[in-house]
């Protein structure tokens, strides 16, 4: 069950995070890039920030969706986007 909500949790973060940065690669993409903006927040703010270590609370989904903005504007750099 934890499995399912952090593939939802990690969905709706990685969906917030491209309606922020104006990016949009679908389910998958959104999902992929929520998880990993989850362990960006780990890494950036503690172990505590993650959603991904079973707590999941409004400033954890908070700080994994900086984590995912964060993750997104790095990728947008190494493909050459520019950011207007």
């Amino acid at each position: 069950m934890s499995l399912l909500i952090i593939l939802l949790v990690g969905m709706l973060v990685g969906w917030l995070a491209s309606v922020v940065t104006g990016t949009g690669g679908g389910f998958i993409f959104d999902m992929v890039v929520g998880i990993l903006g989850a362990l960006v927040a780990g890494w950036l703010f503690g172990g505590g920030a993650s959603f991904l270590t079973g707590a999941i609370t409004l400033m954890s989904v908070v700080y994994s969706v900086v984590g995912a903005i964060i993750l997104l504007l790095i990728v947008g750099l190494v493909r050459g986007r520019r950011w207007v």
